[in-house]
């Protein structure tokens, strides 16, 4: 290299210098690294724009073009002012943020920001940053700084009167190690439209930046674009991979009221919610393909409005996201309904309880691809967060989602102990999701829970279960048949009272603006005088038709329905809205087919009040047949004593079968049983 070209590179280190120092002497980024350095913080943190409005802009050119000489000069000059060589420059923005599937050749080597969902995070590892290795001919400590990722090691011992080739032994303990860990971001769904494939970027933080964010966090980075060279079979291909090296990263509260509305937005939301008929003008914008299926329509637009979660002083949360289940025979829209929410929301995410793989719907811990070792990887309900979910086949999800799914509808949240990784991850996403019957087709005479296949247990925690039947009716049948066969002469028809744009900006702004309070004595008592009145039934002994869990359905509906008048109180025409729409579920999934009366049991346990009479019956027949013969009954007699008392042959056999895997009978000789707990 020529003098001359070594004399100008040496100007532009010292100009570089300059500007820097002059940057660092300002009184806010002074009192900036004082306070870093007062906590023990290595690093200093500042904006970008800064950089632009110092000097010229010559500092933000010279970062955005050339990062690594960059941020080398700066971290010299900073630790130099500091004192402190471990100190380092982080930069928050870097201009404009350049989404991840615009990501270019052009952008490599450059200082950029994206912005997204954190979908993966691995364990932290320490990184050699200095490695010393000892000479085992002379004992001479060789120090090799490591800057690039592939590990570096002496070429020959350092010492003038040795120059060895080795052996060498790395010395951990004195070498200079930092934190390191990887992390994946996808692009947000709110982004995505016409069913595109959600891009991902693999990214590296070092240092304080480890251990900041978690999968589900909506992150902003800026960073250096790098790339490396893939491989296939340990052959090197002509393809490279982006990885972006995180200088700044910041976790955003992002949820769907964050989103920004223009002015021209809000002045035109304000004139549309002075129309009377924009409750029901919402109701006629869902899913307009679908014909009929109002009170389903409603529910989804109230899920969609949804209500704030209730933080109470000893911590405890109640959720205000609404969940909701359609279940019902194949063909009646279940799949377009939850396709075209998903599409519609703010940040709706749709997918497969049938087709999800490695994380599931909840999460999981998964090799990592960058460091080997274990990374956490979020599932469908934690990338949904502060948004709605969509899942389809829901009765189909696997056994390790099961286990997971009562936390993420109750809590809102996804606790994670694989691997060695220990992580609570949020899910605070309202659920929409659909399933079918076992045997294909929902069959009258049966209770829900019989025929499909979801536990009580998840069942219980959905605000409204929706029944969708398809049964043969005539004046319904050419209702369909005409809907249908306008839409394909004449799609225009489906066109809606407010299209999907403005729809989806109704809801943010609603989110941001409108949060309704139960205040109003006479909508407290309206409330009190249902859930009291479907109460008192039990105590006559009658099946119980709704319980506690109810009441908070009945109540985020009802703050919903507010929020969607935009409202700031809930009103009794509110309470009346929810209420009719928690009979109609009550009415349909919780109606007991032996007695006709509504019994939440079903629901909450699988069993109606009657079954368990009747089981109860059959034990204390069994106990009653066991005390005649001194502890041994035989079933004969039990089958003789049921019949006596209109108890089915079959039901008896299926309870001392039922009884006997619980553990609560066993048969000490074939043909008899015995209870294991007396009384």
């Amino acid at each position: 290299m020529g003098g001359k070209v070594l004399e100008e590179i040496a100007a532009e280190v010292g100009e570089l210098k300059e500007k820097l120092r002059e940057f660092f002497s300002r009184k806010r980024i002074r009192r900036e690294l004082e306070a870093a350095q007062a906590v023990g913080k290595n690093s200093l943190v500042v904006e970008f724009d800064e950089l632009i409005a110092h000097g010229e802009g010559t500092l933000a050119e010279v970062l955005q073009e050339s990062p690594h000489f960059f941020f080398r000069i700066a971290n010299e000059v900073l630790a130099e002012e500091s004192g402190n060589p471990k100190m380092q420059l982080r930069v928050k923005g870097a201009g404009q943020t350049i989404k991840i599937r615009n990501l270019r050749a052009g952008h490599v080597g450059k200082f950029i920001q994206i912005e997204g969902i954190l979908t993966r995070a691995s364990e932290i590892k320490p990184e050699i940053r200095e490695a010393l290795f000892r000479c085992l001919h002379c004992g001479e400590l060789n120090s090799v700084p490591q800057s690039e990722e592939i590990f570096r090691e002496p070429l020959s011992c350092q010492n003038p009167n040795c120059r060895k080739r080795g052996p060498f032994k790395l010395e951990v303990e004195k070498s200079e190690f930092r934190d390191w860990q990887s992390l994946r971001v996808q692009e947000r769904h709110e982004e995505l439209r016409g069913g595109r494939m959600p891009m991902m970027l693999d990214c590296i933080v070092r240092d304080d930046l480890v251990d900041v964010a978690v999968p589900g966090n909506h992150v902003v980075m800026s960073g250096i674009l790098e790339v490396f060279q893939e491989s296939f079979k340990q052959k090197k291909m002509k393809t490279f991979r982006k990885v972006l090296y995180v200088s700044y990263l910041e976790v955003l509260q992002k949820g769907v009221e964050e989103t920004e509305l223009s002015e021209e937005d809000e002045k035109k939301i304000k004139e549309m919610i002075k129309d009377p008929e924009l409750y029901q003008k919402i109701i006629k914008s869902i899913a307009p393909s679908v014909h009929g299926h109002e009170a389903i329509k409603e529910g989804i637009a109230l899920m969609l409005f949804g209500c704030d979660p209730l933080e109470l002083p000893d911590r405890t949360r109640i959720r205000g996201d609404i969940h909701i289940l359609l279940t019902g025979d194949p063909g009646v829209a279940k799949s377009m309904l939850l396709s075209w929410t998903a599409n519609v929301a703010p940040r709706g995410l749709y997918t497969s309880g049938k087709k999800a793989t490695g994380a599931g719907l909840t999460a999981t811990a998964v090799r990592d691809e960058l460091g080997g070792g274990w990374t956490l990887e979020a599932g469908a309900l934690v990338i949904a967060d502060g948004g709605v979910a969509c899942i389809d086949e829901f009765d189909k999800m696997s056994d390790e989602d099961r286990s997971a799914i009562l936390e993420a509808l109750e809590q809102q949240t996804i606790s994670v102990a694989k691997a060695g990784i220990v992580a609570t991850l949020n899910s605070r996403t309202s659920v929409l999701a659909a399933s079918n019957p076992k045997m294909g087709r929902l069959d009258r005479n049966r209770n829900l829970v019989q025929q499909i296949g979801l536990e009580p247990v998840i069942l219980s925690r959905f605000d409204l279960i929706f029944i969708m039947r398809d049964e043969p009716h005539g004046e319904t049948d050419k209702k369909i048949a005409r809907h249908m066969l306008e839409l394909h002469r004449k799609p225009e028809i489906a066109k809606p009272p407010i299209d999907s744009e403005t729809l989806r900006k109704l809801l943010i702004y609603a989110r941001k603006y409108i949060h309704p309070k139960l205040k109003g004595e006479g909508v407290i008592k309206k409330i009190e005088d249902f859930y009291v009145k479907y109460r008192s039934a039990a105590e006559r002994g009658e099946p119980v038709p709704i319980t506690p869990r109810q009441l908070e359905s009945l109540i985020r509906l009802s703050k919903a329905s507010a929020r969607m008048h935009f409202r700031e109180e809930v009103t009794e025409e509110d309470v009346g809205r929810a209420i009719a729409l928690l009979s109609k579920y009550l009415h349909e999934a919780g109606i007991d087919t032996a007695t006709g009366k509504i019994d939440v049991d079903i629901i909450l346990t699988g069993r109606p009040k009657s079954q368990r009479d009747k089981i109860q019956r059959v034990m204390d027949l069994i106990g009653e047949v066991e005390n005649r013969h001194g502890g041994m009954a035989p079933i004969e007699e039990i089958l003789r004593r049921a019949k006596e008392e209109g108890i089915e042959e079959n039901f008896v056999h299926r309870v001392i079968e039922e009884e006997k895997r619980e553990g609560l009978l066993y048969e000490p000789k074939t043909g008899y049983v015995t209870r294991v707990v007396k009384g």
